[in-house]
């Protein structure tokens, strides 16, 4: 059986008495390699089948810019929208509960537990849409029992469940410093305004943009951990007004269906570009072949700005889309510039700004070729071992070294080593990034995981059997 230029070959024979069929995938004039038996016959044909005749995310319906929350009686459009459905959605931030008010010449937009804010000297960038310190109006100048800030220089000890931030002398522990990371961190929640502490049966703890609230009859349930309804109290004291509107023609009710869920879209993963195939090198010759086979067989390269904009449902993709991203801006990479370039391709390149063997000049061609320059840290350390000041700055510190080079936005962190935890990705969303990349983990893009979508990685010393494979029907 033949799709397009993939073979499947099957072979029998007897063992144990029985007869077994064993299949193969092989290119159309490559002779066969025989893998496991038992489903993978059902596997290879499924993949094979959905990979190159099903997957059609261009023709997918474009996603509402504007949706109707009958709940409240409220629309919310873009980008504010897309925000709220990016950074937690009702868990987060609940329903609307006024429409955009103009205050100030601002445009803001209150919501059960935020209020946004439209920043039109931001446009298109991370910071277009900012949450307002509600929390930190709320406690305002008190510094007496659990607001009380300890020193800056406090010798603080900082383990996996406890954090001390100088910036506003309090700490962050146990539920509520792993509801934070997991959930926005510092670009949504802001920093700690009071240590932990009780409030009308509650514990709470403030930060500037929200109260934490601790539930123990939901222990165990998404909803232990809420956040107070800081939207709601600052709208009823400010007198705003919340009452229903109609529903606006031909605009839909929300539903999380409205928009992409998941899509099966390769990112393949290289590293080193050099003359001897090994794991993380790639020979160009055979990074030429791969490109070949990828052009033959009806595949177009997109950029991770592309791939974003695809699942917030701002953009559309080709029919068969793949991301191509090289690690570590080692020399030899830039033979991959060239070679993408003569296949009219284009590749996102993750490099560490304190380490990287290509220089600013390279970059900046790249960028001019149609590369996208992406971050990879600046000394590709294992950032969950970090200290937070250090973090802070691989994280930060490489994004704009990198955005200074090279003049463009830089929005996509790959983590080193493929290591990473909620602090970390809290440490990205903090920076302003846009999205994370693991190193391993498959093939399904799904918007929930923006922080740490998944790659699959080419082993230099593959096939073009096994590099066909991998696109095709890896998992």
């Amino acid at each position: 059986m033949e799709i397009g230029h993939v073979r499947l070959v099957q072979r029998e024979f007897k063992e144990n008495g029985k007869g077994i069929v064993e299949t193969s995938v092989a290119l159309a004039g490559e002779r066969p390699r025989y893998w496991p038996r038992l489903g993978f016959v059902v596997s290879v044909l499924l993949g094979l089948c959905a990979g190159l005749l099903a997957w059609q995310p261009g023709a997918a319906a474009a996603a509402p810019n504007t949706v109707y929350f009958p709940e409240t009686g409220h629309t919310v459009a873009d980008p504010f929208l897309t925000y709220w459905r990016t950074h937690g959605a009702l868990p987060i931030f609940g329903y609307p509960i006024t429409q955009p008010i103009d205050d100030q010449g601002m445009t803001v937009q209150y919501f059960e537990r935020a209020r946004f804010e439209l920043h039109k000297e931001f446009s298109g960038s991370s910071s277009e849409v900012e949450l307002t310190l509600l929390g930190r109006q709320l406690v305002g100048d008190r510094h007496d029992g659990p607001f009380k800030p300890f020193p800056a220089n406090t010798l603080a000890v900082n383990t996996s469940d406890r954090t001390f931030f100088p910036q506003t002398g309090h700490y962050l522990a146990y539920g509520f410093k792993q509801f934070w990371e997991q959930n926005g961190g510092l670009a949504v929640f802001g920093y700690p305004l009071s240590e932990d502490m009780s409030e009308n049966g509650l514990t709470v703890q403030y930060f500037q943009r929200a109260r934490f609230e601790w539930h123990p009859e939901l222990r165990g349930t998404p909803y232990e951990v809420e956040l107070g309804r800081l939207g709601a109290d600052a709208a009823a004291n400010s007198g705003v007004k919340t009452s229903p509107v109609g529903k606006p023609a031909n605009v839909p009710d929300y539903a999380p269906a409205l928009f992409t869920q998941s899509i099966r879209l390769p990112i393949l993963m290289y590293h080193q570009i050099g003359p001897t195939a090994s794991r993380y090198v790639v020979p160009v010759w055979l990074l030429n072949q791969q490109l070949d086979w990828l052009q033959s067989n009806g595949y177009t390269p997109v950029t991770l700005t592309q791939l974003y904009n695809y699942i917030d449902g701002t953009g559309a993709l080709p029919a068969k889309a793949v991301v191509l991203t090289f690690d570590d801006g080692t020399a030899g990479q830039w033979a991959a510039v060239q070679a993408l370039a003569a296949h009219h391709m284009t590749g996102v390149f993750f490099i560490p700004s304190g380490t990287k063997a290509l220089t600013d000049g390279q970059l900046r061609q790249m960028v001019a070729d149609g590369m996208e320059i992406e971050s990879h840290s600046i000394t590709h350390p294992y950032l969950t071992k970090l200290s937070g000041g250090a973090l802070e700055n691989e994280v930060a510190g490489s994004r704009a070294a990198l955005q200074k080079i090279t003049g463009q936005p830089v929005d996509f962190f790959a983590y080193p080593y493929g290591d990473f935890n909620g602090r970390v990705i809290a440490a990205v969303q903090a920076a302003g990034y846009r999205g994370g990349l693991a190193a391993w983990g498959g093939a399904e893009i799904t918007p929930g995981k923006r922080w740490q979508e998944p790659r699959i990685e080419v082993d230099g010393t593959d096939s073009m059997t096994e590099f066909a494979y991998k696109v095709i029907t890896f998992p």
